[in-house]
């Protein structure tokens, strides 16, 4: 049921209001659809990213493993539409590490200060005040780029574990691997997702107000769509996006792998710019599927 529609009764309202509380706790970026054959996920951490990384030049059954996984990231374990099942332990953002990789904090550059990231904000800066600072002035997300794109280091709350065989066997998530980088992924998008709260409050978690930082306004009303005045994070997921694809395009390069993107930059941000203006979750997906079939 919307968090938007209006009702009669004050009754059924107060039962809508609760129910969307219940749920908010479950969305993040955020678990927006489900469908006959996929539980709830998050259309820009399976769709999308599937697409872009198909578009980067993965193959498609890599495109698909590095999506599922980055489900996989927020809920645990997650079967895509192909069958594929990951499962990730150490990263549920649940979890005593859950805001290590949920609510990691980037710098204007990537680690190396090779490329910037879009926007070019160091989010360390809203935390100007001991002991909510940057540990060592290096945001967490640098910590999670070095392991996840050069093996270097191990993250501070540990190597993830992961399973592909429905959790009956883990073993550890190897930097520089296509498991990494959809952790490093998921933690990129969320650094976006999370920012505006970070800059008005300097906390690193969800509360009720303000509204960039309520799940039920920022998660479920602001992200995506084309209203100036109700979707005030969609800036903050174009930027997401775009950063999405820039590094997938940087770890290929990185790590030497063979294959030229299927499409260029301008495509990628054309196809970005409509995508994240799709109000309801159904036509993103139905968006993502399209665009990743024009290019098997």
């Amino acid at each position: 049921m919307s968090f938007r529609s209006r009702f009669g009764s004050l009754v059924i309202a107060l039962i809508s209001f609760a129910s969307t509380l219940a749920s908010a706790k479950t969305t993040r970026y955020g678990e927006d659809l489900s469908t006959k054959n996929l539980a709830a996920h998050s259309t820009f951490h399976y769709e999308l990213t599937r697409m872009l990384a198909r578009a980067a030049g993965f193959s498609a059954a890599e495109a698909e493993s590095l999506a599922v996984a980055n489900e996989a990231t927020d809920t645990g374990s997650f079967t895509g539409e192909t069958g594929v099942t990951i499962t990730l332990n150490g990263t549920k953002r649940v979890s005593v590490s859950g805001q290590y990789w949920h609510f990691a904090r980037r710098d204007s550059n990537n680690a190396t200060g090779e490329y910037l990231y879009p926007g070019s904000r160091n989010t360390c800066a809203y935390f100007s005040i001991p002991p909510r600072t940057c540990p060592g002035d290096e945001p967490e997300l640098d910590e999670i780029e070095k392991w996840a794109v050069y093996a270097q280091d191990t993250p501070p709350p540990g190597m993830p574990q992961v399973s592909s065989d429905a959790g009956k066997s883990f073993q550890q998530v190897a930097g520089k691997s296509l498991f990494a980088l959809a952790i490093y992924l998921h933690a990129l998008a969320d650094s976006y997702s999370h920012e505006a709260c970070m800059a008005s409050t300097r906390i690193r978690a969800h509360k009720p107000n303000p509204p960039e930082c309520s799940a039920v306004y920022w998660h479920i009303k602001a992200e995506f769509g084309n209203d100036p005045e109700v979707d005030k994070g969609v800036s903050y997921t174009q930027e997401a996006a775009h950063a999405t694809w820039l590094v997938l395009k940087w770890f290929r390069d990185k790590n030497s792998l063979a294959g030229a993107p299927l499409w260029s930059d301008e495509q990628a941000y054309e196809f970005i710019q409509n995508w994240v203006k799709l109000d309801q979750p159904l036509e993103r997906r139905e968006a993502a599927v399209k665009a990743l079939e024009s290019l098997q």
